[in-house]
């Protein structure tokens, strides 16, 4: 028993469906999901999530005054009236922490401001540096 083509393509239809259809459907899919990712962009880009850390450091200069003390040179960029802490950490040879201290650096009307401050160490130390740096919340 043969069938002929049409046969053959009306019973694929009958049994799995129109094929444009189908496109209208995975296009319409294609639309919502891309609509769905530029809802997601917009919203990222304005709702101010890159604004989340305004507050900048960098380190200047470190020297080891002693086996004992590690002087840090470095600088903080914050809002102007901002109440801000630091991390300073005084590592060894393999980068262990043997001195650290947490400061609050008194509020001011500049910017960026320079600070120098020495670290005790527990054991002889390498280097000098500033972990992070925070603007402080009145839950601190």
């Amino acid at each position: 028993m043969t069938q002929t083509a049409d046969t053959a393509a009306r019973t694929i239809e009958e049994r799995y469906g129109r094929g444009k259809r189908r496109s209208i459907d995975k296009r319409l899919g294609w639309i919502v999901g891309g609509g769905a990712v530029l809802a997601g962009l917009a919203f990222l880009l304005f709702s101010g999530w890159q604004h989340s850390s305004t507050v900048e450091f960098r380190d200047l200069a470190y020297s080891v005054d002693s086996d004992r003390e590690v002087t840090v040179s470095y600088e903080v960029t914050a809002p102007a009236q901002a109440r801000v802490a630091c991390t300073l950490e005084a590592l060894s040879t393999s980068y262990a922490t043997v001195g650290a201290r947490t400061l609050e650096l008194e509020p001011s009307e500049q910017r960026t401001r320079r600070f120098e401050q020495t670290l005790v160490t527990t054991y002889p130390a390498t280097t000098g540096t500033v972990r992070s740096c925070w603007v402080v919340t009145e839950s601190e």
